[in-house]
């Protein structure tokens, strides 16, 4: 998957919660704020785990790279 393929789908307005296929079957969900995914020319930071703040917002606890060559697919939730 390109960088312009996965920046495409995080900018949609409204915001729309994805799930990522990878090529060995895993998945990582993309639920909340499309700032939590860091993309790169060759990689994606995605977020793993979220949590409620006191204050409301939601905030990811854990994080993977991916190589975004890996990305077979991005599915609607």
């Amino acid at each position: 998957m390109s960088p312009d393929e996965l920046l495409d789908r995080l900018c949609q307005k409204p915001f729309k919660p994805f799930c990522v296929r990878l090529s060995d079957n895993a998945t990582i969900n993309v639920l909340y704020h499309p700032g939590a995914v860091v993309v790169g020319l060759t990689k994606a930071v995605m977020p793993l785990e979220y949590v409620q703040d006191g204050l409301g917002p939601k905030l990811v606890l854990r994080w993977k790279t991916v190589e975004l060559d890996q990305i077979v697919e991005l599915l609607d939730l």
